[in-house]
């Protein structure tokens, strides 16, 4: 895995970049921007695939290794002991220091003699690999004693449990609620992760929190060859990895398919400007960046998309030459062509079948979508690199690969602003998201200031000759002082992740148990409940269309849901308003007779396969003697009514969302069905 035939120091690095004899060997290209200041660590094309790959396979193989070992270790939960803490707190230090040193070896070799093969290899497998173990300690650790990831099931972790339950069981790009419907929702992350369910083994459910916690360490790793070939230094990719790595972890690591497209955005806009230029390599990368994050995160896409595009006008405009705009549509057209594979069998059904509102998932304003997002100003750590971040772009703005940021950066701005405009036409643009994205490219840039202010900025500060003189001190303090700002930014957010910590602990999980220890809430009867419909249907759940507003027993097992959580996760081609309509005229009806004909002609007229069982909010008649038993014996449906709640989008007020319920009568239950009483709930299997 070595990038050169030796380590230099910075003086040595600087004086490089006068002589460049690097740039002249063969395969290595000689970029405009950043990578004129780095050239000892520079990767030709064949190095970065092969470091790559590398990267990722040994960082996915490392997570899981760590991962298995981590469930075995004797830690409390995380809520009820503070042993877990300081578990992460000492791994988190480990994995600073151990880089610290790596990097140091890797710049000031002892008795200034090269490396050995052996130890530049290990050098470089420890900076490869430390982003990987900075996301281990950080989230790993902390959810040792649970199976669900952070925020539980709670909030939006249901749908996105459903959707990878879905995919565990049945691979392919269906949608998470409805059957026979194409997903409107970005599968790839998704798909892989059924995929791995299935070669390890794992419920859905289960394999959500592994699968993200090998996303985010496989990204991170990645992060270190995509920044080494881009700027040509093996420390500053690595510090750059490092720190986006753990701003992701620190802001929103929850929803891990979006936060690994925004760690690639500032590499992809550097890419992005190369491409403009004519770079081939750099195009290819466009390309599959855009294609791929298309397939993940949309909104993230998007704003990635405007931002090739603006810039590719500006380079025109400044060159005035039509090349970059040819070159803009070569990304564009190649980037759709790859996010067509998830996008077009949705897009086509939607040409050619009746459906409901497309803007609905768009229909969500809370108060974060009220501020210009500052995420720079909410931590010290974050408030210094962004201050330096700052400064870097207003005195580099005509560096092609700054002004990529500076592009990027206000594209994403723009972006917010206008987002606050949108309800007044009835949605909105999700600018609040753009937190992320803004704090990632911001943290970026700082450390590649900090990198170029030791390279070249000190000279103009000190006397001459102090610098050269104290070259290595300097380095030296800098590093201790970055060692020690990363250690206290990424041990505290575990604390700045609390609640989603905790809530992973109280949720009940797919086994019917709480991480925490104490009862269970209605969760504990899934599993009774899917042994009674399996049992009286004898079909798979993926075969079976359930109507229930227990929306976690779908993000448990794999049915096919008659209704959708909410209008805002629901598939358009599902239709959900209509669905509502038609669940609610059966309310209405309390002969059995005619409640089955009524599923029936629904059926008939709308293509909608209708619910095999539904599950209620009720008592039913039971056998005296039975109640506390587990399956107690019914006598009869009684004359009650059993509770559904529906749900209605009412945007632009906040909740967004309103609930209300709605009473089935008993007796149209009383025929056609077998009823079973299962805790607190009504379960009825139609008999076919």
């Amino acid at each position: 895995m070595n990038a050169s035939p030796t380590s230099t120091t910075h003086a040595q690095n600087a004086a490089a970049k006068e002589r460049k004899p690097r740039a002249a060997h063969k395969g290595i290209t000689r970029h405009h921007g950043l990578s004129t200041s780095y050239l000892v660590d520079t990767l030709s094309l064949p190095q970065f695939f092969l470091r790559l790959v590398i990267a990722g396979a040994s960082a996915a193989v490392l997570t899981v290794i760590c991962w298995l070992v981590i469930k075995r270790l004797p830690l409390l939960p995380y809520p009820m002991s503070f042993l877990t803490r300081t578990m992460t707190t000492v791994v988190i230090v480990f994995v600073v220091a151990a880089l610290g040193v790596a990097l140091w070896f890797w710049l000031y070799t002892p008795r200034s003699k090269p490396l050995s093969r052996w130890l530049r290899l290990t050098v470089q497998f420890v900076a490869y690999m430390a982003p990987a173990m900075l996301v281990v300690a950080t989230l790993a650790i902390p959810l040792a004693k649970t199976a669900l990831f952070l925020d539980g099931i709670s909030i939006d972790q249901g749908f996105r449990t459903e959707y990878l339950t879905r995919m565990a069981d049945h691979l392919s790009y269906d949608d998470m609620a409805y059957a026979d419907v194409p997903s409107f929702y970005p599968g790839l992350w998704f798909f892989t992760g059924g995929l791995f369910a299935k070669v390890t083994g794992l419920a859905g459910w289960g394999a959500f929190q592994p699968w993200a916690l090998i996303t985010l360490a496989v990204t991170g790793s990645m992060l270190v060859p995509v920044w080494q070939r881009l700027c040509g230094s093996l420390a500053v990719a690595s510090a750059v990895a490092m720190a986006t790595t753990a701003i992701v972890i620190h802001m929103e690591p929850e929803e891990p398919y979006a936060a690994i497209v925004a760690m690639g955005m500032p590499a992809a806009f550097i890419m992005a400007r190369r491409a403009l230029d004519g770079g081939k390599a750099a195009m290819a990368g466009s390309v599959v960046y855009l294609g791929l994050s298309a397939n993940l995160y949309t909104l993230f896409t998007a704003t990635s998309a405007l931002t090739v595009v603006v810039m590719a006008f500006l380079v025109a405009g400044g060159t005035k030459s039509l090349k970059p705009i040819i070159r803009l549509t070569v990304i564009g057209f190649s980037s759709l062509l790859i996010a067509a594979i998830g996008w077009g069998p949705y897009l086509l059904a939607l040409l050619t079948r009746p459906h409901g509102d497309t803007d609905k998932a768009q229909h969500f304003l809370p108060v974060e979508g009220t501020e210009i997002p500052f995420p720079f100003l909410e931590n010290p750590a974050m408030f210094v690199l962004g201050a330096i971040c700052i400064i870097w772009m207003i005195s580099r703005f005509r560096d092609p690969s700054v002004h990529s940021q500076i592009v990027g950066l206000g594209v994403c701005y723009a972006w917010v602003f206008i987002s606050m405009l949108a309800p007044l036409a009835g949605t909105t643009l999700l600018g609040f998201r753009l937190s992320l994205p803004i704090g990632v490219i911001m943290g970026t840039c700082g450390i590649l200031a900090l990198a170029e202010l030791r390279l070249f900025g000190f000279e103009k500060f000190y006397p001459d000759g102090f610098i050269k003189n104290h070259g290595k001190t300097t380095t030296a303090v800098l590093a201790i002082i970055a060692a020690a700002t990363c250690i206290h930014f990424t041990t505290s957010t575990p604390v700045e992740l609390r609640e989603e910590i905790d809530r992973a602990y109280q949720d009940t999980d797919g086994n019917g148990n709480r991480a925490d220890n104490y009862p269970a809430d209605s969760g504990m009867y899934f599993p009774l409940v899917a042994r009674v419909i399996e049992e009286h249907t004898g079909k798979r759940p993926s075969d079976t269309v359930v109507l229930t507003d227990e929306m976690n027993l779908l993000s448990y097992y794999p049915y096919r849901a008659f209704q959708a959580m909410t209008a805002h996760y629901a598939n358009p081609l599902g239709e959900f308003d209509r669905r509502n309509e038609v669940i609610e005229s059966w309310t209405h009806i309390k002969d059995p007779r005619e409640l089955l004909q009524a599923m029936d002609k629904s059926e008939q007229e709308n293509g909608w396969k209708s619910p095999d069982v539904m599950i209620f909010r009720g008592k039913l008649d039971l056998k005296p003697g039975t109640e506390d038993d587990e399956l107690p014996e019914v006598t009869g449906p009684g004359n009650n009514t059993f509770s559904y709640i529906m749900t209605k989008d009412i945007h632009p007020r906040y909740p967004n969302v309103e609930f209300r319920a709605v009473h089935f009568s008993a007796q149209a239950f009383s025929e056609g069905w077998t009823l079973k009483q299962v805790g607190p709930l009504v379960v009825a299997m139609r008999d076919r």
